[in-house]
């Protein structure tokens, strides 16, 4: 078995993540691509996009807005497997068009004998909003939004019906349609 968790393979990983971490708040392109694997086999999945290959990685990378800048890393497990191979998992808060989000990050580092330690995968992910708190700070925060009374007996019923809508939602969003399939217009009074 792999010695695992080496305290300096540790070390150097966070070291590395907190790196990748500044240069994405600063939106250090090039900092970001030298992390990754130069390499068609390096793969990235985002929240809506998925990257294979270093060059869609680096042309992702240029045409993206930059992260928020109140991002924030509240949890991080880097687990080192062995001396050449190590994960790191985060879960981070950042606040997108004024709403509070927690996203999910994780990536696989291998080291290469010629070059060092590089990102080979990678994948980013909103979490989903599944408790009923979250789902009635969301409908309070709507109904205020567009001014709404929301009498207190119903509102229960109404966050039910919103977690149920997310729960049937969630999986059409997902749905990627090939590419011949022709969208419906959109309707506009």
């Amino acid at each position: 078995m792999l010695p695992l968790n080496d305290p300096n393979i540790i070390s150097e990983i966070t070291g590395l993540h907190d790196n990748y971490e500044q240069a994405l708040v600063a939106k250090d392109v090039a900092a970001l691509n030298r992390s990754f694997w130069s390499s068609p086999h390096v793969v990235r999945f985002g929240v809506g996009e998925q990257l294979y290959g270093a060059e869609a990685i680096a042309a992702y990378r240029n045409d993206s807005p930059p992260v928020p800048l109140d991002r924030h890393i509240f949890r991080r497990t880097i687990t080192a497997f062995g001396s050449d191979m190590a994960t790191v998992m985060c879960e981070i808060s950042q606040t997108v068009a004024g709403q509070p989000r927690t996203n999910r990050q994780s990536q696989v580092w291998v080291r290469f004998p010629d070059i060092g330690w590089k990102i080979v995968s990678a994948h980013v992910s909103q979490a989903a909003i599944t408790s009923a708190a979250a789902f009635g700070s969301y409908v309070d925060r709507t109904a205020a939004a567009i001014e709404l009374p929301l009498h207190p007996s119903h509102r229960v019923g109404v966050i039910g019906n919103v977690q149920r809508a997310a729960a049937l939602a969630g999986p059409l969003l997902e749905f990627e349609l090939p590419a011949h399939v022709e969208i419906a217009p959109v309707f506009t009074p």
